[in-house]
């Protein structure tokens, strides 16, 4: 089944403190003792690997140096439905984390984004409910 699944991995500089952030955002923990430099994550039908950044291996020395000297995840942009964007924005201003883009309504959704823990950005959306009939 796992082979099945649409998986994202971020490296990450402290696998702790963004294993617990994405945790408290609604993400469930699939145990992999096995793993001590990676954490699996599940949000409905897709995994998140976080890697620890100076302890998971790269493909090749290229692919190491370019990640750790460039900024992770640049141009990368994770979108995560919540039920409740007030308690998602309320995550990130607790964490002291950067929000570039404070919480609006765009038509279909009102939506914030935000910088995790390692700078990777991240939409929140909160979809409006379904239009009753009228």
């Amino acid at each position: 089944m796992a082979a099945r699944q649409l998986k994202l991995g971020l490296r990450v500089r402290d696998l702790d403190r963004s294993h617990r952030f994405y945790l408290r955002l609604g993400f469930r923990q699939i145990p992999q003792p096995d793993q001590p430099n990676l954490r699996y994550l599940t949000f409905g039908h897709t995994w998140l690997i976080l890697s620890d950044l100076h302890r998971h291996g790269h493909h090749n020395a290229e692919r190491e140096r370019a990640t750790r000297d460039g900024p992770p995840g640049l141009g990368v942009v994770l979108t995560v439905p919540t039920p409740d964007l007030d308690a998602a924005y309320a995550l990130w201003c607790a964490e002291g984390l950067p929000v570039t883009l404070e919480p609006e309504d765009v038509g279909w959704a009102r939506i914030f984004y935000g910088l995790d823990p390692d700078g990777y950005e991240v939409m929140c959306e909160q979809f409006h409910p379904p239009a009753g009939p009228g």
